[in-house]
Parts: structure tokens; C-alpha cells; sequence
């Protein structure tokens, strides 16, 4: 295990000549043998290259903006009405319709329904016990991820069928172009499996970075009043304009931004990727034997005190006057080759639901809760909360 941050860059920065990706054995038998996850050398560069050219296009960050606005209208409504929420599983249910309307192209009904139901039963053995017989984690969610193949290929041939994925305007439309021979099972195969993958981070980073930013402001009124002060300021001038948002505004708001990197600091939602070493190789006078896996931890750097004063305190104050982030001590979303090709994504729909809740609603923990970080972070009994209404 490293957690020094300048072996986890010379890690991290590998083109794969020298550490090549390890995962448990879980996720390997989930994934498969062929999973973009082993992807290595100039194929995964190119995939990675064309993955992050579709997630970083204007049009499909203004497209999940207006989204995210529509749907926290609508949770709006809804929220008005109840005693209390659970946030937690509210954000969860609208990132994800978002996330699938973006990959698939499809709207909410049977189809993304069923979708959720095998995707949640698919990621419980990410990290499980990796034993597979009928009755186990492992071996529901190996069969979970052939039911959604099975869907995902019907979506593929109903749109190929129709047409409609010559339109281009979800992710599996992109792949279906790029890889041409939409009849080629093999093709199809990589195709579903390239989805599946992708739904993974997509559906962890942002929800949950979300909650435990509402989580940990909770119990800090002066970033409260800051962030509110910061998002009502942009609100009044778009009703004065009457003007909708763009994308960009929202990534403009300096201290959203800070209060959205502490929050990544201190949930570590990816708190550590494995490598394995395919020689010897001797980093700051340390020898990793050729076949031996190394784990570069980022949760150890980001609450690390000698590089953040203070580490276990919310404070996104310190984040002010950074410029250029140090990508060797703040790595929520990895580094190197293998660096979230939908970070900028991510951020921007953590800061149009931050902005939309911030300036409608005041809120109260129900209960106390607690965050877990095993087998993934989660909110113990999902953040339950009292929302209140507030005036412009």
C-alpha cells in the first residue's frame, strides 16, 4: 500500500509498460475477462479519448443541466408535501434516470425500471465474498448482469431497427456508430458490457458527493449562508433576465466549487485503485517484486494533516485562492492514464443540484446519521431530513 503521494503519481501516471490495473476477484468475474476495466496500453487510450470527447460535449452538458433543473422542479413539488425525505435516495432516483437517459436514450417506464432493479442487485458484490453459488451475493449479481445485457440488447436492436441510433443523442448510439457492425456479437457484447461499466461511477460519485455535501454542511452554518448567499445571487439574476441557465454558470460559482473538492476530499467515495506490477520495479528505494499488486490510497492523502491543516474538519475555506489544484495530493477522481473521463461532468451536476436545493429549501437532520465506508460509502439509514420551503 502507498500513501505517499508522489509514488501514487509515478503509479497512476504509468502507460502501462510497468503496472497494469488488479482488481478483486469479484470484479473480475462481474465484469468478465474482456471488461474495459483491463484495458492496457494505446487500446485503452483511445477508448479513454473517446469516452471523455462525448462527456465533455457543450450540448450534452447543457442537455443534463436543463435535466437535473427539471427534475429537482418536480422533486421540489414533491418534497413540499412530506414530513421528511430521505435524500439520500432521492438524489439517488433522479442522477440515476439521468445517467441511463444518457447512456440508452431511454425514458423512464418498465425498461429503466427493470434496469435499476438488476443494476443495484449487480453492484452488491463489488466487494463480497467471492464465492458463487446459487443463493450467494456473487452469483445474484453475475446473473443480474446477464438480465441486463439481455435488456440493453433489445434496447440496441429496437434502435437499430428503428433508426434512431443514427441520431446519435445517447452513448450507446455514439458506440453503435463508432463500432459500426451493430450485428457482430462480439460488438454487441463489448457494447453492453461498455454500459454496464460506465453506470458504476456514474452512479456512485454524484449522489453521493451530494448528499454528504448537504451531510456535512448541516453542521456548519457560515458555509450554509456563504453557499446560499453565492446561488441566490445567480437566481436573482436569472429571474430579473429571464434568461435560462447555461452549464458554465454553475461551474462559475467559486465557492460552490470549493465546498464541492472538500467535499471529495473528505467522502473519498474511490478511496484507492490496485495495480500489479509486470516487473520488478523500485520506486523511492522500495522494491515491488515483478507479479505483486501495489495500492495507491488517496482516502490516506486527503486526510493526511501534514498536507491538509486540520484534516477532519469540514472547512472548503481552504480551498480559496488554490488555483490550478495539486493533482498529486487531490485525486478523487484518480489520475494519470486512467483519470474519470467525466470529472467535469460530475462536478457540474453536483453544483446544479447543490444550486436548485440550496435556494428552495432549508433543512434539519430527522435523525442523526452516520456515514459507512464499507463495502461503499453510503449514509447509514440514507440521510433522512426536514426540508422547509424559503422565499426568494
Amino acid at each position: 500500500m502507498s500513501t505517499d503521494p508522489e509514488v501514487n503519481k509515478i503509479v497512476l501516471q504509468d502507460d502501462g509498460r510497468t503496472f497494469v490495473p488488479s482488481y478483486p476477484r469479484t470484479v473480475v468475474e462481474v465484469m468478465g475477462e474482456t471488461s474495459i476495466l483491463s484495458m492496457t496500453g494505446d487500446e485503452h487510450k483511445k477508448y479513454h479519448g473517446f469516452v471523455a470527447k462525448f462527456l465533455k460535449a457543450v450540448p450534452l452538458m447543457e442537455s443534463v443541466a436543463k435535466e437535473i433543473e427539471q427534475s429537482m422542479e418536480l422533486a421540489s413539488r414533491r418534497w413540499k408535501d412530506k414530513p421528511q425525505i430521505y435524500f439520500q435516495d432521492e438524489i439517488n432516483q433522479i442522477t440515476f434516470e439521468i445517467l441511463v437517459r444518457m447512456l440508452l436514450g431511454i425514458e423512464p417506464g418498465r425498461e429503466m425500471d427493470l434496469i435499476r432493479t438488476e443494476f443495484y442487485e449487480l453492484i452488491k458484490a463489488i466487494i463480497c465474498i467471492p464465492v458463487k453459488f446459487p443463493g450467494t451475493t456473487l452469483y445474484k449479481s453475475v446473473k443480474s448482469k446477464e438480465k441486463m445485457v439481455e435488456l440493453i440488447k433489445e434496447i440496441i436492436r429496437y434502435k437499430v431497427e428503428k433508426g434512431e441510433h443514427r441520431a446519435l443523442s445517447s452513448f450507446v448510439d455514439v458506440l453503435i456508430d463508432e463500432f459500426h457492425d451493430a450485428s457482430d456479437q462480439k460488438t454487441i457484447e463489448f457494447i453492453c458490457g461498455a454500459i454496464i461499466e460506465m453506470m458504476i461511477p456514474g452512479q456512485d460519485s454524484v449522489p453521493m458527493t451530494t448528499t454528504l455535501a448537504i451531510k456535512y454542511l448541516t453542521d456548519n452554518p457560515a458555509a450554509i449562508k456563504q453557499l446560499r448567499e453565492e446561488n441566490m445571487e445567480l437566481k436573482r439574476k436569472k429571474i430579473q433576465s429571464g434568461e435560462p441557465y447555461t452549464w458554465s454558470e454553475y461551474t462559475s460559482l467559486p465557492f460552490t466549487l470549493n465546498v464541492i473538492n472538500e467535499t471529495l476530499r473528505m467522502a473519498n467515495i474511490v478511496n484507492a485503485v490496485w495495480r500489479r506490477c509486470l516487473k520488478d520495479v523500485e520506486i523511492k528505494g522500495y522494491l515491488i517484486p515483478k507479479g505483486w499488486c501495489i495500492m495507491t490510497s488517496f482516502s490516506y492523502v486527503h486526510m493526511d494533516e501534514e498536507i491538509y491543516e486540520d484534516p477532519f474538519k469540514f472547512n472548503p475555506w481552504r480551498w480559496e485562492g488554490k488555483g490550478q489544484l495539486n493533482q498529486n495530493n487531490f485525486t478523487p477522481f484518480g489520475g494519470g492514464q486512467r483519470l474519470c473521463p467525466g470529472y467535469h461532468l460530475a462536478k457540474m451536476e453536483i453544483a446544479v443540484i447543490l444550486h436548485h436545493f440550496i435556494t428552495s429549501f432549508s433543512w434539519v437532520e430527522a435523525e442523526p446519521d452516520t456515514v459507512t465506508t464499507f463495502p461503499r460509502v453510503r449514509m447509514k439509514k440514507k440521510f433522512p431530513v426536514i426540508v422547509s420551503p424559503i422565499s426568494d
